[in-house]
């Protein structure tokens, strides 16, 4: 299918950059109206994961080291391109996140920021909510925590 490509933000290409900076724009900018800024200074201190086709990014996510936003490692800007939904492409992202954060810190709490109408498909993953609903970016989320 679509292989996943593992990086630290560090030893990406500007053109990978520029591809997934594309994909979020058209998925939190365009699609979901967020007007927030996208690119922050969190970016640079990440391990970037995505899948391509035909060198389009169809499916990306950040994994954020533990202390940065969070106490504990933590998941984040998680999308697939429209086009590209209901194929497993988020599951298997976030199965590969996980992998990749238990090779690389052991078994550790993983927090994240879901979108409310998500939270369903995170539990399926193990994450469980530990808050209730607040807005983000005027979008309801709820924090989410795999022990």
């Amino acid at each position: 299918m679509y292989p996943t490509i593992i990086r630290h933000f560090g030893k990406l290409t500007a053109h990978e950059y520029h591809r997934i900076v594309q994909a979020r724009e058209a998925v939190f900018f365009l699609e979901q109206h967020i007007t927030e800024p996208d690119a922050d200074a969190v970016d640079p201190r990440c391990i970037f994961l995505w899948m391509e086709d035909a060198g389009r990014v169809v499916a990306f996510l950040r994994i954020i080291p533990a202390g940065i936003v969070y106490e504990e490692v933590s998941v984040g800007r998680v999308l697939v391109d429209a086009a590209y939904r209901r194929r497993g492409l988020c599951r298997r992202l976030m199965l590969e996140a996980l992998r990749y954060i238990a090779g690389e810190w052991g078994p550790v709490p993983v927090r994240i920021s879901a979108q409310e109408y998500l939270a369903g498909f995170y539990a399926t993953l193990g994450f469980e909510a530990v808050s209730e609903r607040y807005f983000e970016a005027g979008i309801p989320h709820v924090k989410m925590l795999r022990r």
